[in-house]
């Protein structure tokens, strides 16, 4: 049987908590059997157990959050969404425990406190709105919405005013000769830097 060891909770680790519950719970047994072989003077109670239990089914959507959020596919898009569904789980009243009400209670405000900005914050505000699986859906407040949609149109007139701006430059420079060269002509070349652009953005399509 391998040998397994109890994870510590490490103040500066988002999710150190609850792993340390969870290893906790997972050796349960070999702790309780190892307390009654040495009369060691403190364990946790039934309660304290099945209070634990609750606690980690309360702090799973923060691991899961956390990986989704830090994967190497993760858009902004994503952050709006993700602390939507965080505070939609942390308000649900399945338990009757007063200790779990608190701590939800507390982690809601937690939370509140540290990422409410998101969505009146442009840059997550707009990549959710503009996500097809997203769109305007995981904004908590028609205001919010408004203020994403207003945020979009300045960033399509900014583009906008760009492109103009390229175009009347491109328009007055002269045309420059390009150099003959052997081989694959230029239009070739640039036609399948083109098509290999593409292919990268549809294999990362998700």
């Amino acid at each position: 049987m391998p040998t397994q060891q109890l994870q510590q909770d490490v103040s500066v680790g988002w999710n150190s908590t609850q792993y340390m519950m969870l290893s906790l719970l997972q050796q349960k047994r070999p702790l309780s059997v190892y307390a009654a072989d040495h009369d060691l003077p403190c364990m946790p109670s039934a309660n304290q157990w099945a209070l634990m239990e609750k606690a980690v089914v309360v702090l799973s959507p923060f691991e899961e959050l956390t990986r989704s959020v830090s994967a190497a596919t993760a858009s902004a898009a994503d952050v709006i969404p993700a602390i939507t569904v965080l505070k939609r789980h942390l308000s649900s009243e399945e338990s009757t425990d007063a200790g779990i009400k608190t701590m939800k209670r507390t982690l809601l405000e937690a939370v509140t406190e540290r990422f409410d900005y998101a969505e009146t914050e442009p840059i997550y505000s707009v990549a959710t709105l503009v996500d097809p699986r997203y769109k305007e859906r995981f904004f908590t407040s028609p205001d919010h919405q408004e203020l994403a949609k207003e945020a979009l149109v300045r960033e399509v007139e900014i583009m906008e005013r760009k492109r103009k701006a390229g175009r009347e430059v491109s328009a007055e420079e002269p045309p420059r000769k390009s150099p003959r060269r052997g081989g694959v002509g230029c239009a070739a070349a640039n036609g399948s830097f083109v098509s290999l652009y593409d292919e990268i953005l549809e294999g990362n399509v998700v």
